[in-house]
């Protein structure tokens, strides 16, 4: 998971300098929108990591599995 923070921290950090150096109009909104979904899946990757185990844990209690036999 690291390796996915990394990159999409990188991505993240590039496409800001891009944002910066354009015009207002659609290619800048464009690009905003892309920025949010990569902060997003940043913060999403981030809690898994630190929570992930108790995620799982949570949700085999509510949903356990079901042998079949």
């Amino acid at each position: 998971m690291q390796e996915a923070i990394v990159v999409l921290e990188k991505a993240e950090a590039v496409l800001m300098k891009r944002i910066r150096a354009m015009r207002d109009g659609s290619p800048k909104w464009s690009a905003s929108a892309r920025l949010n979904e990569i902060r997003s899946a940043l913060k999403l990757i981030k809690t898994y990591e630190l929570e992930g185990d108790l995620i799982i844990a949570e949700s085999l209690m509510l949903n356990p599995p079901i042998a079949q036999a």
